[in-house]
């Protein structure tokens, strides 16, 4: 039987075409973990580390601390969705909400659409592979959203539009 592998074992990628690292914090005590292993996929993710490391109204947090089952729609399956973070905040009437978080482009989480135009096989594979990446994510967030909700978090989906 395969080992299930361990988000936090996929380390920084220096080829990669997104900004990657080990995020270095700065208030050790509002961070739940390693912190020697806060690792940022993407330099979205890392802008979302320095708000919850810097933010006071976030009181604890953590990066890829939550493994969700989901069903995969295409491969019809149950596979593992490492949340992107996990935070605390203390609001100004002293209500504290927990949230389960993930980062992504705004143009992830809308159905793409086909392009205008003539339908080449190039177009059509490209349309295909988008659908089928907004199909997995839209079953992941449902997967997050009805956990969080049974704990009474909330699932949120912050994107380029939150962080910039």
């Amino acid at each position: 039987m395969a080992r299930s592998l361990n988000i936090k074992d996929l380390v920084p990628r220096k080829n990669s075409p997104y900004k990657q690292g080990y995020y270095t914090l700065q208030n050790l005590n509002k961070y739940i973990g390693d912190p020697g292993k806060i690792i940022y996929r993407s330099a979205w993710e890392k802008t979302f580390c320095i708000f919850c490391d810097l933010n006071t109204q976030v009181i604890a947090w953590s990066s890829e601390p939550i493994r969700i089952p989901y069903q995969h729609p295409i491969l019809n399956v149950q596979k593992p969705y490492n949340v992107d973070f996990y935070f605390k905040i203390k609001k100004t009437d002293n209500i504290i909400k927990e949230y389960i978080e993930e980062v992504k482009p705004a143009k992830k989480i809308k159905k793409p659409e086909m392009p205008p135009g003539n339908v080449t096989q190039k177009r059509l594979n490209g349309y295909i592979a988008q659908m089928q990446e907004y199909s997995i994510n839209m079953f992941k967030f449902k997967a997050a959203q009805e956990w969080a909700i049974q704990r009474g978090w909330e699932f949120i989906l912050i994107t380029e539009n939150f962080l910039y």
